[in-house]
C-alpha cells in the first residue's frame, strides 16, 4: 500500500499546477502517472525530477534502442514492475529483440546479450552493482556512444535508479488495470 497521497492538481497551490501541467505536458498525456502524482507531495523536486526524465527520455542523445535497452536494465535491477512494465514494450518498439527482454528479464543477459547490448548491459551492471564502471566498460561506452551518449547513459541510469528507489521506498502502485509483465 502507498505509504504518500497521490497528489491531485486541485490540491496543488498555483506553482505546483504548474508543475504537474508540466510533467503532463512533457509526456504529453491527460493525467500524471500515479508514480509522479506520489513525487508531487513536493512539488518542486518532482518537477525538477521530471524534468531531467523527460530531457532523458525525449531529447537523449543515445540511439532509441540502446536507451530503452538501458532503461529496463535498470528496472530490472530495482525489480521495478512500474518502469520494467512500460519500457519493456518500448524496448520492443525501438528494436530490442524480445530474446534480449526476455535475457534481462530472466537475468541470463551475460548469456544472450551480445554486441552494442552487452556494453550497455555491463556498463549499467557495474554501475549499479559494483558501484563503479571499469575503464574498460567505460572506453566501450565511449566507443559505442560517444562522450555524450556516455553522459547521457549515465543520467539515464541515475534517473531511472532515482524512480526505483522512490518506488520501494514510497511503495508506490501500478496505474489502474496494469499488470506487471516483470
Amino acid at each position: 500500500m502507498v505509504r504518500v497521497p497521490y497528489v491531485s492538481r486541485e490540491e496543488l497551490d498555483a506553482e505546483g499546477q504548474q508543475i504537474y501541467d508540466k510533467i503532463r505536458q512533457d509526456r504529453n498525456t491527460e493525467e500524471v502517472g500515479l508514480q509522479f502524482r506520489a513525487l508531487l507531495n513536493s512539488p518542486q523536486a518532482a518537477g525538477h525530477l521530471t524534468s531531467l526524465g523527460a530531457s532523458l527520455r525525449f531529447r537523449s542523445f543515445l540511439p532509441e534502442n540502446l536507451k530503452e535497452l538501458a532503461i529496463i536494465l535498470v528496472a530490472r535491477e530495482w525489480n521495478s514492475d512500474i518502469e520494467w512494465t512500460g519500457h519493456s514494450i518500448l524496448a520492443a518498439k525501438a528494436g530490442v529483440s524480445d530474446a534480449s527482454i526476455e535475457a534481462i528479464r530472466t537475468h541470463r543477459t551475460a548469456e544472450i546479450l551480445s554486441g552494442d547490448e552487452a556494453v550497455i548491459s555491463r556498463f549499467v551492471h557495474e554501475m549499479i552493482q559494483d558501484k563503479q564502471v571499469s575503464d574498460g566498460t567505460y572506453a566501450d561506452a565511449e566507443k559505442l556512444v560517444g562522450q555524450r551518449g556516455v553522459v547521457d547513459l549515465t543520467l539515464t541510469v541515475s534517473y531511472y535508479s532515482a524512480l526505483a528507489l522512490a518506488q520501494i521506498a514510497l511503495q508506490l502502485e501500478m496505474g489502474p488495470g496494469r499488470v506487471s509483465t516483470l
